[in-house]
């Protein structure tokens, strides 16, 4: 499991990055779900 994925990447297959990224790889929908790994920071209005 972990060679295909590492081939995934080396290739730079979409699933791949996906799998890189830790994002969904089998194409649910990652609007609302998965909400962990890459954040994004916010800016506060003073």
């Amino acid at each position: 499991l972990r060679e295909d994925l590492e081939r995934l990447k080396r290739i730079h297959a979409h699933r791949g990055m996906r799998h890189y990224w830790g994002l969904r790889v089998r194409g649910q929908h990652t609007k609302t779900t998965g909400r962990r790994g890459r954040t994004v920071g916010v800016s506060k209005k003073k």
